[in-house]
This record gives structure tokens, C-alpha cells and sequence, in this order.
């Protein structure tokens, strides 16, 4: 067996691989939604869903090894993921529990989503490890959540359109499958 080294690291599998699976898990709930499907098919399906982008933030972040993600040994771009990841739970789980996604909750997850793809969109582009459109991609996830959380959490009513979410959705998705896609 081969040693995991960053050229072999497994962060674009694993890690692109759960925000494909989620990002498609997510779309589809928002599809069904507008549809009129059942609001606990809906519900679940975009739970489920935004656990999986959850795990796939985490594991973009780590890797197998630890030293070895897409922001490779830096703290401050594993902290940005692992914000991201975080934030994308509470976004998922707060609704279960039955809290809404509004005052304190909702900034909170706003922080911790557009920030932490903020910062891990930086420090991925430094670190190199993610080559040609995979670089980019978490820097379009930061402006979608900073556009579909204006909406949502803060009201700017030009941005709170399903529409927007849906384009959320399909990007996490696209970012997972070009994170999979990536030969570095």
C-alpha cells in the first residue's frame, strides 16, 4: 500500500464525494419542495442532505492523515472548514429540534458558513494542493452562502427566492464533483 502524501491525499474523494452526494441530496429536496412533495420528504431529504455537505466540509478539511486535506498542514484553513462544516450542521439539525433559522441561530450559522468558506477559500488558493477550477470552487460557495444568507437571515428580499437556493444546492454539488475530479 502506498503512503498518503499530498499527492495521493484522499480530501478529494471523500471530501468532494460527500459535497456531491449532499449538494444533490439538498437539490433534490428543493426541487421536490417547489413541486408541492410532502413537506417531511422535503424536510428530511434536505436534512440528510446538509449533513452529508456537513461531513464532506469536514473531510475536505482533514484528509486521511490530517496533513493531507485540500488546505494541507494550515490550522487557519482547517478552523475555515470545520466552521463551514459546523455551521452546515446547526443549518441542518436547528429545524429537527424545531428552531427556526432566524435571530441569534440564524446569524450564527450565516457567520460560521460565510466565513469559513471564506477562510478556507484563501488558504486553499495558497495552499496549491487543488489545481485549476477546484481552486476556485470554494470561493463561488462563498458568495452563494453570503447571497442565499442575506436572504434568508437578513431580509435583503431581492435574494429570498427558492431560486437562489436551488443555485446554492447545484454549486455544492458541481464543487464536489470538480473536487473529485481534481488530479493533484
Amino acid at each position: 500500500m502506498a503512503t498518503v502524501d499530498k499527492d495521493t491525499a484522499n480530501w478529494r474523494l471523500f471530501g468532494g464525494g460527500g459535497l456531491l452526494v449532499g449538494g444533490l441530496l439538498w437539490l433534490l429536496a428543493v426541487i421536490l419542495g417547489q413541486a408541492g412533495v410532502g413537506a417531511d420528504v422535503v424536510k428530511w431529504l434536505g436534512v440528510i442532505g446538509l449533513i452529508v455537505v456537513a461531513v464532506g466540509f469536514f473531510l475536505v478539511a482533514w484528509g486521511q492523515t490530517g496533513s493531507n486535506g485540500a488546505v494541507g498542514k494550515n490550522m487557519v484553513g482547517k478552523l475555515g472548514l470545520w466552521a463551514a462544516a459546523l455551521g452546515t450542521l446547526l443549518w441542518a439539525l436547528l429545524p429537527v429540534f424545531g428552531v427556526a433559522l432566524a435571530g441569534t441561530w440564524g446569524w450564527v450559522v450565516m457567520a460560521l458558513i460565510v466565513l469559513g468558506t471564506l477562510v478556507a477559500a484563501v488558504i486553499i488558493m495558497q495552499n496549491g494542493t487543488a489545481r485549476g477550477l477546484a481552486k476556485w470552487m470554494m470561493f463561488v460557495i462563498f458568495v452563494l452562502a453570503l447571497l442565499y444568507f442575506l436572504g434568508t437571515v437578513a431580509g435583503v428580499t431581492a435574494l429570498a427566492s427558492w431560486l437562489v437556493g436551488l443555485v446554492f444546492a447545484i454549486f455544492v454539488a458541481l464543487t464536489g464533483l470538480i473536487y473529485l475530479l481534481n488530479k493533484k
